[in-house]
């Protein structure tokens, strides 16, 4: 890293560390070992909650932050429900970036001047965000478009933001009791992910274009073209689609357009996305919607996208019908199957507040059911249990929630559970096919055959080590004590039941020898043997009864 590197990070650093301190955050900083970093120390006049410190840090902090702040308020299996509600207040509050800016970003990237590339290009924006801003403009053929313009250097900004999260993310991990719960550096990891997919402008051109593809046949949703001569990484040009936004209910009335068509075609689109497709939408706001003549629904902003593969679209569609169907233990199965319930969890606990909220919807309708709202409680449940929930659920969670509140605005008599059922067991279905099944058992016979082909070799090394004395066995002690008592006891009643044995079996032989005429002036029948032998055993039999009363007393 270069000395002004190293300054410019240092800089930045010392002023994410201030604000936090000004908004209150000065108890992380100092466990972390950052309270060095800050210059003043204030306290906050105005009696604001936990989450709307946390809002006014990171908005005053800029992008990254806010995207953080938004990622964030997607996990409610993570945070508390008053600070999650908060950070969805989360908006880029930021300026337009000069024309000339535009311009020159625009030539850099394309390659030509601007007026040889648009025959028209409107300099006032008709969006504008901490990552970029949209303009309108005209290609020579006469297409019109919108283009989205990245701004100037935030993507440098992003990646010395990105290393102080990361480095902040190390810190919580090793030195919060919260980074014994919770993997922070994934955490991170995820969101640096999912922050450099959004800078580049051809991965939102490629998601525009793998929707358009999934639904070439369906005539009731559409999603503008990308026009890649004109799009790079840091400029990305789209078909412009003259629609009414969905949140104008009075213009769609206007228009004379069916509600109840927008909300069906809008439910199926998103159902078929999440339960056919494993590619949804990941912001179904109704900024990001619109409808066209016919009721056919417009899908715009393909920066936030959702993957499921087809293991997690299976377990999701168990949960979902377990949830309609009102069946506790399949919703904790379901749970359980994705490897989110941790082993210190309180299962019994779990499974009574999952049969509360069986309960709770027992005796509702289909219609009544709010298949988001119940999401959203199973996330909630998930942060008072500290389950360790996948990202890809929780911003489905949010997708449906969001779905649900669109859908019941423009007609809420309509029943989206019973419109979700379908795509549901098409997928089990399909998960139970012949030919799903035949794939099944052929990866699973190739994955034995190459557990058995590694075992020789994996026996061998086990002997190498072996052999040079480095192999180690690890006990845990756990109850040990007691453990050992048990064993005791066993042993004397098994050392009592083989004395007794022996001497049935010495006596069976003598009263047998006597019985068949053994020769009376033998030394050994000179004696009283059967006499001698039975005391003998009495006495042997009292001791080891003595000795079994005192170890059990132990």
């Amino acid at each position: 890293m270069s000395l002004r590197r190293r300054y410019i990070h240092f800089n930045r650093y010392r002023q994410v560390v201030n604000v936090l301190a000004r908004y209150g955050f000065g108890y992380f900083l100092d466990q972390v070992g950052l309270g060095n970093l800050i210059l003043r120390r204030t306290r906050e006049e105005a009696p604001l909650s936990l989450g709307q410190r946390l809002r006014l840090a990171l908005e005053e902090l800029g992008s990254t932050f806010i995207k953080l702040g938004q990622l964030l308020s997607t996990r409610p299996d993570l945070l508390p429900a008053d600070i999650v509600a908060e950070l969805a207040r989360l908006q880029d509050r930021v300026p337009p970036f000069p024309f000339p800016q535009v311009r020159q970003a625009v030539e850099e990237e394309l390659g030509q001047p601007l007026e040889e590339l648009f025959t028209t290009f409107t300099p006032e924006p008709l969006a504008v965000a901490s990552i970029g801003q949209v303009h309108r403009a005209t290609l020579p053929d006469g297409s019109q478009v919108i283009v989205k313009v990245q701004r100037p250097g935030i993507a440098k900004q992003v990646r010395i933001d990105l290393e102080i999260l990361f480095d902040l993310a190390r810190l919580a991990q090793r030195h919060t009791p919260y980074g014994q719960i919770y993997d922070f550096k994934q955490m991170a990891a995820e969101f640096a992910w999912a922050m450099t997919a959004e800078l580049d402008y051809t991965q939102e051109g490629r998601n525009a274009d793998r929707f358009r593809e999934n639904f070439a046949n369906d005539a009731s949703v559409y999603f503008p073209a990308v026009y890649w001569d004109y799009t790079t990484e840091r400029v990305l040009t789209q078909e412009y689609v003259e629609a009414v936004k969905l949140n104008d209910l009075a213009e769609i009335d206007r228009q004379g357009y069916n509600r109840r068509r927008i909300a069906v075609s809008l439910a199926r689109a998103v159902y078929r996305q999440v339960l056919v497709d494993g590619f949804f939408h990941g912001d179904p706001h109704p900024g990001n919607l619109a409808v066209l003549p016919g009721e056919v629904i417009v899908f715009m902003d393909f920066g936030l996208v959702g993957t499921l593969g087809e293991e997690m679209q299976e377990k999701f569609v168990t949960l979902i019908l377990a949830i309609i169907r009102r069946r506790s233990q399949d919703v904790l199965r379901a749970i359980t199957a994705m490897g989110v319930v941790p082993a210190e969890a309180d299962r019994g606990a779990l499974r009574r507040e999952i049969e509360d909220l069986r309960d709770k919807y027992y005796h509702l309708s289909f219609r009544q059911i709010s298949l988001g709202q119940a999401i959203e409680e199973l996330l909630q449940l998930a942060f008072r249990y500290r389950l360790h929930l996948p990202p890809e659920l929780t911003l489905l969670g949010k997708t449906m929630l969001t779905l649900e509140g669109l859908v019941r605005e423009l007609d809420p008599e309509l029943e989206l559970a019973e419109l979700a059922e379908p795509y549901g067991r098409e997928l089990l279905r399909r998960r139970f096919s012949a030919r799903s099944l035949g794939r099944e058992l052929v990866e699973n016979l190739t994955f034995s055959w190459e557990t058995l082909q590694s075992l020789p070799r994996q026996l061998r090394h086990l002997m190498d080590v072996a052999e040079r004395g480095e192999l180690t066995l690890r006990v845990e002690p756990l109850k040990l004590r007691g453990l050992i008592r048990q064993l005791d006891r066993i042993s004397n009643k098994l050392t009592m039941s083989v004395v007794l044995l022996a001497f049935s079996i010495i006596m069976a032989s003598l009263i047998i020898s006597t019985a068949l005429g053994a020769p009376a002036n033998s030394l050994f029948f000179r004696l009283p043997t059967l006499e001698i032998g039975f005391g003998a055993a009495g006495l042997m039999l009292l001791w080891l009864l003595v000795t079994i009363w005192r170890s059990d007393r132990d």
